[in-house]
């Protein structure tokens, strides 16, 4: 980061704070939220990626036949290890969202990264509607290639705002592209 935006920011933060007010900046995610704030974050962050993970799963399970009766690669797993892999790694984004959205309001960048990663959501879920609903492998593959985009997008604007938020989307990000992989290789196997 620039020395410059580091001293606009504490500056900034600095005229924020209270005369004769103790604190010392932020600490943890929630900075000097009231505990009324960090609820809130909690929730918007929760409802925004469970409702993303409920709509995923029910285009997901709606085409299990058919999917089952696909010819996979070997390195694809089975469905048995990849719910409860897709459930931690939308627990970890759900985390990640929470710690930006908890981040202080007057920071540049924050508008900016919740934006990349709603939109990352919405990607995402059109991507299971490609594949799953829609049953395009060509459209779910470009989706996919989008989805993985926008992924690595958010993790990196994430970053800017809270590292350990945007490492928290890094496993996200490799899931993805995991199963663009797999994607990609069903596609090949089964014409």
């Amino acid at each position: 980061m620039a020395p410059e935006f580091d001293r606009a920011r504490a500056e900034r933060r600095e005229a924020a704070t209270p005369a004769g007010s103790t604190r010392r900046g932020t600490r943890g995610a929630a900075g000097s939220r009231s505990r009324a704030q960090t609820v809130r974050c909690a929730a918007i962050a929760a409802t925004a990626v469970l409702v993303a993970f409920c709509i995923e799963s029910i285009m997901v399970s709606a085409d299990m036949r058919r999917y089952g009766a696909l010819s996979k690669p070997s390195f694809a797993p089975p469905i048995w290890l990849a719910i409860p892999v897709w459930t931690a790694v939308m627990a970890l984004m759900a985390w990640a969202f929470f710690r930006v959205l908890c981040r202080p309001d007057y920071l540049p960048d924050r508008p900016g990264a919740i934006r990349s990663f709603l939109i990352m959501l919405a990607v995402s879920v059109g991507w299971c509607w490609a594949y799953f609903v829609g049953r395009h492998p060509t459209l779910g593959l470009a989706a996919a290639a989008l989805t993985a985009a926008a992924a690595g997008l958010a993790a990196w604007r994430f970053a800017v705002i809270d590292r350990k938020a945007g490492f928290l989307l890094i496993p996200g990000f490799v899931a993805i592209l995991f199963a663009a992989l797999i994607e990609l290789s069903i596609s090949v196997r089964n014409g």
